[in-house]
């Protein structure tokens, strides 16, 4: 049985500045796990929408049933896409994992819009499905249950990446050593 996840939550930060920090959300200290964020390619479409494609590299822990499968860590690879329409003030974005896809795949869909011109609404659906036989149902679950857990440090650090942009005026630069950034 495949599974679901839908979340919402609300920042007290401004479209602007929310869309911002997602582009820039990496590094930052609830986000050790993420190894690099980089760039495919970007462009600005006919409509003034700022279109992004991204690879993001993580690593994590496996549960114990699946490490005679993969070994004892997981580095997994991360397309993003995403669309900033600075206008209608709303990002769309899309990620799923392009390795270990017969094991398990991830796939979220946010949107960030504007709620009041003061804070930003993101809205979250993730799907976790499988394809491994025999194991299907408790993969899906531990993913489930694993990105629940895991929900809180995502909020923690997109906020920790917008305050941190309000901070310097809208300024941001990338800092190699996290640790001191807190």
């Amino acid at each position: 049985m495949v599974q679901f996840i839908e979340h919402s939550h609300l920042y007290n930060h401004d479209f602007s500045t929310a869309s911002l920090a997602y582009l820039n959300r990496y590094p930052n200290p609830y986000a050790k796990h993420v190894k690099s964020s980089d760039t495919l390619e970007h462009c600005i479409d006919e409509d003034g929408r700022l279109r992004t494609t991204r690879l993001v590299v993580k690593t994590g822990r496996l549960p114990q049933f699946i490490k005679p499968f993969l070994g004892t860590s997981l580095d997994s690879w991360i397309i993003e896409k995403s669309v900033i329409d600075p206008k209608g003030k709303i990002l769309l974005s899309y990620t799923a994992n392009v390795d270990h896809r017969k094991l398990l795949k991830v796939e979220e869909y946010l949107k960030y819009s504007c709620e009041d011109g003061i804070n930003t609404l993101v809205e979250s659906k993730v799907k976790f499905s499988s394809n491994f036989v025999g194991l299907k149902q408790k993969i899906e679950q531990w993913s489930h249950n694993r990105f629940l857990s895991n929900i809180s440090n995502s909020r923690e650090g997109l906020k920790f990446v917008m305050n941190r942009l309000k901070e310097r005026g809208g300024l941001w630069y990338r800092e190699r050593d996290t640790s001191s950034l807190l």
